[in-house]
């Protein structure tokens, strides 16, 4: 997996840092909210650094610990030695990694993108086994970061360190027959006398 440092991609010193908590419940899973078009992450993770820090956000640097492309590259955003600043509050900043994955609303992680993201959370793991949370960005307040997809891997483990295969995310005609056939299931019981 390749890992692009901060002076490799060209980030701009940050106004200003903390030290990531010794206590860490986990990781925050995050996606761009944006169409990700591109095959160049670097050219988009300099973007995102100089949205994050401008006005009207004005925040203090790129908002993620470290960033994850679909071809499992991972960028150095913060890195893992400093407090995030996505999460949406100062308590989750100071309880989760952050880890932002190249992606759009739609677009679906691939293998190289779960594998890229089970070997970072490993890493800290190491160092902070407590750290066992996995949780998307809506977990923690009202979003729609980091997307269907996303969440649905995170609920099924997908991003365990452990896991042995990346589930197929499943397509929207799969989910459609699965709701149906539960519809189905709740009629009946619903019509069988107690």
């Amino acid at each position: 997996m390749p890992y692009i440092s901060r002076s490799d991609w060209g980030a701009v010193p940050p106004v200003k840092t903390l030290p990531v908590s010794t206590r860490l419940k986990g990781f925050c899973l995050h996606y761009m909210g944006f169409p990700v078009r591109t095959e160049d992450p670097v050219r988009l993770v300099q973007s995102i650094q100089r949205n994050h820090m401008a006005k009207p956000k004005s925040w203090w640097d790129i908002a993620y610990n470290e960033l994850i492309a679909q071809d499992g590259t991972v960028l150095e955003g913060r890195g893992m030695l400093h407090r995030c600043g996505a999460q949406g509050s100062t308590a989750h900043n100071r309880a989760y990694i952050a880890l932002g994955l190249l992606l759009g609303d739609g677009d679906e992680p691939t293998p190289e993108m779960i594998q890229a993201v089970r070997e970072r959370i490993a890493v800290v793991r190491y160092f902070q086994p407590q750290a066992t949370k996995i949780v998307g960005h809506s977990d923690l307040k009202p979003t729609s970061c980091p997307g269907d997809h996303v969440r649905a891997l995170i609920r099924q483990g997908a991003f365990e360190p452990d896991a042995t295969d990346a589930p197929a995310p499943s397509s929207l005609t799969d989910q459609v027959a699965d709701l149906q056939l539960r519809v189905a299931d709740l009629e009946r019981t619903a019509r069988t006398p107690r």
